[in-house]
């Protein structure tokens, strides 16, 4: 039996307002709970929010009727989104028309500096105002001009949001994604480096700032091998979601993968010509530099060194993100199979978990231990791919059944629990039969 807030959460997503009525009048005793947060929804969102995000004013109208308080944001702990922080121009006036309220945060998102100046005229200390996330005003800014106001008006260039503790610099180096600037705002960032934000390599590199990466390695040469992890960028507060260079830079990217990943061929040259020897080997493999991979390791006759402790995560790190090619070519190189990165698992858990079953097979040809048990999550790689079966991030496109007949054909022991998608059980149960 459906919650009837589940009801109206599949109605919103489902972009259907003949259901959303429905809904409502068949389940009146929801004005009690519509400003409540949706069961599935993400970050605390409430229904108005959904109907927002969905762009649906008709479904707006119908939630707000219904007693949905356009004031109210969403219920998330590390500060509250309201309807202004996603909306775009074209649909914010029909949104003030019903009642919200302007804040410094969707001003400075949408470029409107003079709207953001008469709401720091009325109230100066706005411009400390935490929004959606915990982030400042600044994280928001659109523009160099509001960045240049903000400053002006006293905001502290190098503060921190609350769940992801970054910047506003830091923030603003993503790629584009389907029109959002809020993620690719490089000038902006260049000004805020320009005015002496905290900087590192990075950022720098994601810039394309030659000058500031000479100067970064310069001061401390062992910075290149910083990557996007919580090793580098760790959290004070356990329930941050980790830096926000995992979305504007990418997980587990290097300052030479960076550099590379936006372009920057000069800068990506001076920070390969200062890396170490086996960073050099894992941005080729990273790359799918197989000659490249090929030539370091004939310039080291006997190989590389055994890696590091940090050095060994990274094959999982790149089985973490499903990059089939880099872990053949890590392996190729020499990297342990058995190393553990995240959750204490290995490559080919992870590989499990995706239903890569090209990556399960190729990792098996290097002899890892087809049974350890990763430290969190307990379970072995079958394990894994079981429940990746069902709950995995790549359900729907990956080859299940052929990743764990490979670990089966491998040894892997049938677990006790063996609930799984169906094509993943009838395999199962063959294998159940053999034996």
């Amino acid at each position: 039996m459906h919650e009837p807030l589940d009801l109206l959460h599949k109605a919103i997503y489902d972009d259907d307002p003949a259901s959303v009525r429905a809904v409502l009048h068949d389940h009146p005793g929801l004005t009690s709970t519509i400003n409540d947060a949706l069961p599935h929804g993400p970050f605390g969102q409430t229904a108005l929010l959904a109907a927002v995000k969905k762009r649906n004013l008709e479904i707006v109208d119908l939630l707000i009727a219904a007693g949905a308080d356009i004031q109210i944001g969403s219920h998330w702990w590390a500060g509250s989104f309201n309807v202004l922080d996603e909306v775009d121009a074209a649909f914010l006036p029909a949104l003030l028309e019903r009642g919200a309220r302007m804040t410094p945060h969707a001003a400075a998102r949408l470029g409107m500096l003079d709207r953001l100046r008469e709401l720091i005229a009325a109230h100066p200390s706005a411009v400390h105002e935490r929004g959606g996330d915990g982030q400042l005003p600044l994280h928001f800014a659109r523009t160099v001009e509001i960045a240049d106001f903000l400053l002006g008006s006293g905001a502290d260039i190098d503060a921190i949001d609350v769940d992801h503790e970054s910047t506003a610099a830091q923030w603003m180096l993503g790629d584009v994604v389907d029109g959002d600037y809020r993620r690719s705002r490089h000038d902006v960032a260049r000004f805020l480096v320009s005015r002496g934000c905290r900087t590192d390599v990075l950022m720098a590199a994601a810039l394309g700032d030659e000058v500031l990466v000479r100067r970064q390695l310069d001061a401390d040469p062992a910075c290149v091998r910083t990557r996007v992890t919580p090793q580098w960028f760790p959290m004070k507060d356990a329930r941050a979601g980790g830096t926000i260079y995992i979305w504007t830079l990418g997980a587990y990217l290097s300052a030479p993968l960076v550099a590379k990943k936006f372009g920057h061929e000069d800068v990506f040259a001076m920070l390969m010509d200062r890396s170490p020897f086996e960073q050099k080997l894992v941005v080729a493999c990273a790359l799918g530099d197989e000659a490249g991979v090929r030539s370091l390791l004939a310039s080291r006759p006997d190989g590389p060194r055994e890696p590091s402790d940090e050095d060994r995560r990274l094959i999982v790190d790149a089985a973490e993100m499903n990059r089939t090619e880099t872990v053949r070519l890590m392996l190729e190189a020499g990297w342990p199979a058995d190393s553990r990165g995240k959750h204490g698992a290995t490559a080919l858990h992870w590989a499990g978990f995706h239903g890569n079953a090209e990556m399960v097979s190729g990792i098996l040809k290097h002899r890892p231990p087809i049974d350890a048990r990763s430290l969190e999550f307990d379970g072995t790689p079958l394990e894994w791919t079981l429940y990746g079966s069902r709950e995995g991030w790549h359900r729907e496109t990956g080859d299940y059944a052929a990743a764990a007949e490979a670990l089966l054909d491998a040894g892997a022991a049938i677990p006790a629990d063996t609930n799984a998608s169906d094509p993943v059980r009838d395999l199962l149960r063959r294998y159940n039969r053999r034996g």
